[in-house]
């Protein structure tokens, strides 16, 4: 398989160029994120799909490395059904679910928090119905954590402060951290567990000697961090790699490698590494 250079574009090419090395480390993995990763950001989280292009590359990098992985605010079930491909690890709720080799786990700390997430995210809907005439609002029960989406609001600025000393007051109430997202604020329980405290687990449980991330939003940050501190420690190589958008945040920027611009070119990028890995090993080989 063959993918000349001189047709992709340079922050393609360079993503690829960089995680080679990286995945050389081995055993190596690729994670990424789903929504405004591999899959565009739609209006509800129903409505958004996988990338088609990219899917087929977490497939085509299945056969080549020790692990392929998807790290998500979704559900994991969710972002199976979204991704279609069985055998990943998904790694859900931000790291409080996951699904490996078919066999589900959920934190037993959150799993008794549902009741809460439940009663905050009812609370929550109550008193921003009361406070104004919201047919934008969408709020989301996840199980073990819960979204509240505003971005089919006409003006999400007026949205957002609406929403937020509501969803403060009944995170309070309940026992439950509030964390922020792109146009979404979720509840969560109280647990220092996030896409970083999954990275490293994922680091620690595979023996994960190089690692690749592709994240876009806040809350892949502290994934991001803590791939910097697993390579500054020497545990492993990794690299972040940002897919960005219009509405990138700072703190994004501050804490990724690399970067594309968008889905499809986060797409083309997962291509371009697996048949590079493909020619890689047919030159190894001969």
């Amino acid at each position: 398989m063959e993918t000349p250079t001189d047709v992709l574009a340079p922050d393609v090419e360079a993503v690829v160029a960089a995680a080679v090395l990286v995945l050389r480390q081995t055993p190596s993995a690729v994670v990424t994120d789903i929504d405004g990763t591999i899959s565009g950001i739609a209006p509800t989280p129903a409505e958004a799909m996988v990338d088609p292009g990219a899917k087929a590359a977490l497939g085509m990098l299945m056969e080549r490395l020790a692990t392929v992985a998807v790290v998500s605010g979704r559900a994991p079930r969710d972002g199976e059904a979204m991704v279609g491909l069985p055998d990943l690890t998904y790694v859900g709720n931000h790291g409080l679910e996951r699904i490996v080799r078919g066999t589900p786990w959920t934190h037993p700390v959150a799993a008794a928090t549902q009741p809460a997430i439940a009663a905050a995210l009812t609370e929550i809907e109550n008193a921003a119905r009361m406070a104004a005439d919201a047919p934008w609002l969408l709020v989301e029960n996840k199980g073990v954590t819960g979204t509240i989406h505003y971005r089919l609001a006409p003006d999400p600025a007026a949205a957002a402060a609406l929403l937020e000393p509501l969803v403060r007051a009944a995170a309070d109430r309940h026992g439950l951290r509030l964390t922020f997202g792109r146009m979404i604020f979720e509840v969560r329980p109280a647990l220092a567990v996030n896409k970083g405290t999954a990275i490293r687990d994922l680091t620690h449980d595979l023996g994960l000697r190089g690692i690749v991330f592709f994240g876009d939003d806040v809350t892949d940050v502290d994934a991001f961090r803590a791939l910097r501190e697993l390579r500054e420690a020497g545990e492993a190589a990794t690299l972040r790699v940002g897919v960005l958008g219009p509405d990138t945040s700072p703190a994004v920027l501050a804490e990724i490698d690399l970067s594309v611009y968008g889905v499809p070119a986060c797409a083309a990028t997962l291509l371009a590494l697996a048949a590079r890995l493909a020619d890689t090993e047919e030159t190894d080989g001969a």
